[in-house]
């Protein structure tokens, strides 16, 4: 499932990507009670999470994100509850 998200706050995708970077953390993950690696690729403007059972790919552009969530097939059954929630925080950064 992907989702386009437009910036609201942010004028350039290298503003909305350093705001998202701040917030998405594996600490930030630790909230929801799930172990994420955080990679940070800076010169593409990715953000890719990656835990047991699902990969997070952010992707920043001209004005807009692109959202990307892949899961296992135990979790798809809650993947329209996941993104939901991925897009409200990243939309609240961004």
């Amino acid at each position: 499932m992907s989702v386009k998200i437009d910036y609201t706050t942010s004028t350039s995708a290298q503003e909305a990507y350093d705001k998202v970077k701040s917030a998405i953390t594996p600490e930030y993950a630790q909230k929801f009670q799930v172990k994420a690696d955080v990679v940070y690729d800076d010169e593409n403007k990715i953000i890719k999470s990656t835990g047991p059972g699902f990969t997070l790919t952010l992707s920043f552009h001209g004005n807009h994100c692109n959202a990307n969530l892949d899961l296992s097939i135990i979790l798809r059954a809650l993947k329209s509850k996941i993104m939901a929630k991925v897009e409200e925080q990243v939309r609240k950064n961004i």
